[in-house]
């Protein structure tokens, strides 16, 4: 992915993939704006953000990277607003996923790639839920991506 052609990156769920999703776009210079409507999201992103830094630090930060780019809203349709990719890493649940992917198409523009970390469910069974299924693609890393 190019700062080119991506200049702000959206990340749906801030739990431990999420957040290492959210430090690693920010160590390659991207503006993150992240979502989670968990009570004290906004704070523990925030603290695994710092702790994952320095290591990414070590392996080499790009031109502009800092953990200053980070936003948080609690609304998912506001912190996508504008988004050019979007990070989505909610529970490993088939009904929670096609939620959030009918949520998250309606919130971003229909070109708008939206990737799903998931393990353990088929792309093909979540895909149908976004107004475009043709942009969902399966984004998972085999260690958190920070790391």
């Amino acid at each position: 992915m190019s700062r080119e052609a991506y200049s702000k990156i959206g990340i749906v769920s801030t739990g431990v993939i999420g957040a290492s999703w959210a430090a690693y776009y920010l160590s390659r210079g991207y503006d993150v704006w992240a979502t989670d409507p968990a009570p004290e999201a906004e704070s523990k992103l925030r603290t695994l953000v710092e702790s994952l830094w320095e290591r990414l630090g070590r392996v080499g930060l790009a031109e502009g990277a800092s953990p200053d780019r980070l936003s948080f809203d609690s609304n998912l349709g506001t912190a996508l607003a504008g988004v050019d990719f979007v990070q989505e890493n909610g529970p490993e649940r088939l009904d929670i996923k096609r939620d959030l992917f009918a949520e998250i198409s309606s919130a971003v523009g229909e070109n708008v790639i939206i990737a799903t970390s998931t393990s353990g469910i088929l792309i093909s069974d979540i895909q149908d839920a976004a107004s475009n299924p043709g942009r969902v693609v399966l984004g998972h890393p085999f260690t958190p991506a920070a790391t």
